[in-house]
């Protein structure tokens, strides 16, 4: 998703395609999707974080609700963030979801309790 938005963002900065409106939905949808971090295999589960990729989603809403017109400069400010989004996501962050470091933390306690393959010889 987030190399899709990238691209399409490099698409429109180029002049391939022109700034219309199914483009801008499109590169809306992309950063979006990127910015929610969905798992498709764990029930849809969204996990939204505070990132480049949030804000390649924030300027991707404002090209299209035309708070800010689609100049040049917005387009390369919107070919900056989405290359940062899609490459380096977690320059900046702000991560919200900590229920994988509590699940990585009791996994870890139960295999040290639990383990029977201890380092210790029995007595």
């Amino acid at each position: 998703m987030r190399l899709g938005a990238f691209i399409v963002a490099l698409l429109l900065l180029a002049g391939s395609v022109d700034p219309t409106r199914g483009w801008l939905i499109a590169l809306v949808v992309l950063s979006g999707f990127a910015a929610l971090r969905p798992r498709f295999g764990a029930s849809l589960r969204v996990r939204p974080v505070i990132d480049a990729r949030l804000a390649s989603f924030v300027l991707a809403v404002l090209l299209l609700a035309g708070t800010v017109d689609a100049t040049r400069d917005w387009l390369i400010a919107m070919a900056a963030v989405s290359g940062v989004a899609a490459f380096f996501p977690r320059m900046f962050s702000i991560d919200l979801d900590r229920r994988d470091d509590r699940r990585h933390r009791w996994r870890e306690r139960w295999h040290r309790e639990w383990n029977w393959d201890f380092d210790e010889p029995w007595s």
